[in-house]
């Protein structure tokens, strides 16, 4: 069976908290505005490879993918159950 790991859901988090970091601290160092581009590229590949929906290739928002480590959850497109593990 096909499933979403929960590594790759909380690297994306991590990945997304990163951003917003060095977003901020790039108003007050403007090199950090580089590295929070290169925080949100990575984030974005990782969730055009990985953070879909393993049935239908559905996006699947980080926040519905965090509720769903700790519950049941079911494909918004397709109504197929996805598995984290």
């Amino acid at each position: 069976m096909k499933y979403i790991s929960r590594k790759d859901i909380n690297l994306g988090l991590i990945f997304v908290i990163l951003f917003v970091i060095t977003l901020i601290g790039g108003f007050i160092k403007w090199p950090l505005f580089i590295l929070a581009g290169i925080f949100l590229i990575f984030y974005i590949i990782l969730d055009n490879k990985r953070l879909r929906c393993p049935n239908c290739g559905g996006y699947e928002n980080l926040d519905r993918l965090m509720y769903a480590k700790n519950h049941m959850f079911y494909c918004k497109h397709c109504g197929e159950r996805i598995d984290i593990q």
